[in-house]
């Protein structure tokens, strides 16, 4: 989904052009109306009217010709003479119109005409002169007078061109307009359809998610809406997650009051004791009765590139649980810092009595390079994941108990982008699926393969499957890479 900044600016960039294109629009339709209008008064109308006046005059010396030659005396010659002189006065007085050259020559063509007409004909019209002379004369003046007349009618044709030019304009302008007040009209609309559905709707659903928060701390926050409505939503997600943590910490802490001893105090801080941090494995330990727990897990540098690492799960709860834990980590982390091999290590626990019906499972590792060696004791929840699948890590051995057994060594290959994830079983116990394998890939795919997000993400993900833990849960993530 795109982001609201990505939205928005496409929303700008939208209105922007679309004002951009119509005022362009409106712009060239309003200069073609100018000079259209500018045309029409300049030339056309200026250029009909003179030769309307022209023809006006050529009629009437046609008329005084057409009786002169029918009846050649004084009478009709003076009045044909005295039509000519207005004829001359009208072409001298007509005033030019203001056009193209191809414009004003054929305005002027008929101006042309009459005053070469004038110059050659009119100065014949004489009582001396025959009566065929006259004819002629009659003649070509009825010519000039037709040669006007369609040249009017073509003045009249342009002058209608250039009005429905200009009505056409006027009619493109408005429905312009029109246009771009409905576009604007119809963005508006829908930027308000996007500030609602994008922005608003979101927000309400995030809200509505905080409030069900509020009251059940397990109700997860859906990141929904646009990438920064859902940024929101991750990280009240991961508050969330952490007042989750707290409260089962603060849970922990009410427990341990209740049985709180200097005793199991200390073995606890024993448990939870790591001397060095080792790059590339993290873990996560949450004890559920109190602060005694039968879980642990360790990891530790024994030079060379080498890392070692171990998760244990004893059976029962309490302090009988909590000092097998103690006496098995304290053997295994010792013999592993010693370099002592994982299948060496199972049989050792195992040499050593019990309490009746106490037993452990145990999962070792050493990571070299991008290889694994590891050793399994009845350790079910350990799998090596990547982004193109996952594959379970099978038992090598029994659990370690007062029965003995034989334990081997597994090895296999990592890749640069997979991870070993562990887990004891309370993790899953109560979780409508039990597949940790598959679990644990997903949530490192979605954590992008980053170990502390994947954790995030497994821990919050068993939590909302298990209506309560009631076991002790450990994880621990360990990478080929440091």
């Amino acid at each position: 989904m795109l982001s609201l900044t990505t939205w928005s600016r496409s929303a700008f960039v939208a209105s922007v052009s679309l004002v951009a294109v119509c005022g362009f629009l409106i712009i060239d339709d309003e200069l073609n109306a100018r000079n259209a209008r500018a045309e029409l008064h300049d030339f056309w109308l200026p250029a009909r009217v003179m030769n309307r006046e022209l023809l006006q005059a050529e009629l009437a010396v046609s008329a005084a010709l057409a009786r002169f030659v029918s009846s050649p005396m004084p009478s009709t010659h003076h009045q044909a003479e005295l039509s000519i002189t207005r004829l001359q006065e009208t072409v001298s007085q007509m005033q030019l119109p203001d056009g193209s050259p191809d414009l004003m020559a054929l305005a002027l063509a008929s101006r042309k005409e009459a005053s070469s007409w004038i110059a050659d004909e009119a100065s014949a019209i004489t009582l001396a002169e025959p009566q065929r002379a006259h004819v002629t004369s009659f003649n070509s003046e009825r010519a000039l007078v037709r040669t006007t007349e369609v040249r009017l009618a073509q003045l009249d044709s342009g002058a209608a061109q250039v009005r429905a030019s200009l009505n056409h304009t006027n009619t493109a302008l408005r429905i312009t307009a029109v246009i771009e007040t409905l576009l604007l009209l119809s963005l508006l609309a829908l930027l308000m359809f996007g500030l609602r559905f994008r922005v608003l709707r979101p927000l309400i659903g995030l809200r509505e998610d905080l409030e069900r928060s509020t009251r059940h701390i397990a109700h997860a926050i859906r990141p929904t809406g646009p990438r920064e409505i859902s940024a929101v939503a991750h990280d009240a997600e991961r508050l969330r997650r952490s007042l989750i943590h707290e409260q089962d910490a603060s849970d922990q802490a009410n427990q341990a009051l209740a049985q709180s001893s200097p005793l199991t105090i200390a073995v606890r801080s024993e448990l939870d004791r790591h001397d060095q941090e080792v790059s590339g494995i993290i873990g996560y330990h949450r004890p559920i009765e109190g602060v005694i727990a039968g879980d642990w897990w360790w990891a530790g540098d024994a030079g060379d590139g080498v890392r070692a690492f171990a998760v244990a799960d004893v059976s029962g709860h309490g302090v009988s649980a909590g000092m097998l834990a103690l006496e098995s980590r304290t053997l295994v982390t010792s013999a592993l810092m010693h370099l002592q091999s994982p299948e060496v290590i199972c049989s050792q626990l195992a040499s050593r009595r019990h309490a009746p019906g106490m037993f452990l499972t145990l999962f070792i590792g050493i990571l070299q390079g991008g290889t694994l060696t590891y050793c399994s004791a009845g350790h079910q929840d350990a799998a090596i994941v990547s982004r193109h699948g996952a594959l379970e890590l099978p038992s090598t051995g029994p659990i370690i108990s007062d029965l003995g057994g034989y334990w081997r060594l597994g090895k296999v290959g990592l890749a640069e982008d997979s991870a070993v994830l562990i887990a004891t079983d309370g993790l899953l116990e109560h979780a409508p699926s039990a597949s940790f394998s598959l679990l644990a890939q997903h949530m490192w795919v979605k954590s992008g393969g980053q170990s502390a997000e994947c954790m995030e993400l497994l821990l919050a993900q068993a939590r909302e499957q298990s209506a309560l833990w009631q076991d002790d849960v450990t994880v621990m993530i360990a990478t080929p890479n440091r």
